[in-house]
């Protein structure tokens, strides 16, 4: 019989140990069906994300929020203000951060968590995700070319946006105490990276270290969340401290990533809702063999956590609501029985 608590549990992977079961990160939250609360949850903060509902992220990109996946807000279709990266300083405007009660506002976070933190081991987002950011402001084709044209600009304004985060997150790291530092920047498509890993050293690297040394000197776990074919950026990150990485998508070659890093780098992933998984017809049998094929796959030694949902098709998806409780519900009862 499991004695530890799911935080304790979470926290022995993140610390390259053999856990008590496979842990599950969660993206949704609890689940219907699940016996278990997810063993992690995000420290909540305008400061970080800014108030989406104002229908505007941090940094003023206009967001809207999307049906066809669950109503999450993602930047408004062709709706960019940054036309010109030379011109980033009369558009990207830092929030006011004086007179900032910052004991007051990692209370008001913390109070706001559903979860006993106790029990469910709590990430601290890091800010940051530079390149989104910067897709966001111009489109992928003026941002991407950015890189190219005008390099010192981008470095100029990614330094800018970085002084920003790396105050918030000097100055509430310590009140918040968080379990792990949850860091974030999608850089990869299905197929290959965005930007070469010449381009991720040269622009993102030095700022992701950077927050990572307020993780590293208090001994707190990093992980990085990163989509796509990104598996060749992880010899840096792992040299600067992340020891964690979802969602790892099959795009990847996850038993070699495996072989190489062992349990220094836990995998969160190896699960995709995709072809028969996504079939109208298809059976709770179907997707629960689909995550004991997982677990069978990649999690033997340790090192690896499901980091798996699918994605609401609309603000009311009860299909896919049920399909998720049936994932979950498998990752917690074969979870708990797979290292016995």
């Amino acid at each position: 019989m499991a004695h530890l608590t799911p935080k304790e549990n979470f926290l022995r992977v993140l610390r390259g140990d053999i856990p008590e079961w496979v842990p599950s990160f969660s993206y949704y939250g609890a689940l219907p069906g699940v016996d278990d609360d997810p063993p992690n949850m995000s420290f909540g903060s305008n400061l970080f994300m800014g108030d989406m509902s104002t229908g505007k992220d941090l940094w003023g990109v206009p967001v809207e929020s999307v049906n066809a996946v669950g109503g999450f807000c993602l930047p408004k279709p062709g709706a960019f203000i940054l036309k010109d990266i030379r011109n980033w300083r009369d558009v990207i405007k830092a929030p006011d951060l004086s007179n900032i009660d910052w004991e007051r506002v990692a209370k008001d976070g913390l109070d706001k968590l559903p979860y006993d933190r106790k029990n469910v081991a709590m990430g601290m987002s890091g800010g940051g995700g530079y390149f989104l950011h910067l897709m966001g402001f111009m489109g992928f084709t003026e941002g991407l070319l950015s890189y190219y044209e005008e390099p010192d600009a981008v470095k100029e304004l990614y330094a800018y946006m970085h002084e920003y985060y790396m105050t918030v997150q000097t100055n509430l790291f310590d009140y918040v105490q968080p379990d792990f530092l949850s860091l974030s920047d999608d850089v990869a498509a299905e197929r290959a990276p965005f930007i070469s890993e010449e381009m991720y050293r040269e622009f993102l690297l030095p700022l992701y270290d950077d927050l990572a040394r307020l993780a590293r000197n208090r001994g707190v776990p990093i992980n990085m969340h990163n989509c796509g074919a990104s598996a060749v950026f992880f010899d840096d990150l792992v040299r600067i401290g992340v020891n964690s990485w979802e969602p790892v998508q099959l795009v990847n070659d996850i038993h070699a990533i495996q072989a190489k890093f062992g349990r220094h780098l836990v995998i969160g992933g190896g699960w995709e809702g995709r072809g028969r998984l996504i079939e109208a017809d298809v059976t709770d049998e179907e997707i629960r063999q689909s995550v004991r094929d997982a677990f069978d796959a990649y999690a033997p030694n340790g090192g690896y956590m499901l980091a798996a949902a699918y994605t609401p098709g609309s603000l009311d998806d009860k299909r896919t609501a049920h399909w998720n409780a049936v994932l979950q519900n498998e990752a917690y009862v074969y979870g708990h029985t797979f290292y016995k």
